[in-house]
């Protein structure tokens, strides 16, 4: 019983730590992007 639990674990921990990262990634562009019309510059 407990090998299905971890793997249940395992399985449903994946879209945490991916959504994680996608809000590391959003928020990091989102900085980005200001910064870039503060200093009235292009992101590229």
């Amino acid at each position: 019983m407990d090998n299905v639990f971890i793997y249940g674990l395992y399985i449903l921990i994946w879209p945490a730590i991916t959504l994680g990262v996608l809000v590391l990634i959003c928020t990091a562009t989102y900085r980005d992007v200001k910064s870039a019309k503060r200093d009235n510059r292009d992101i590229v």
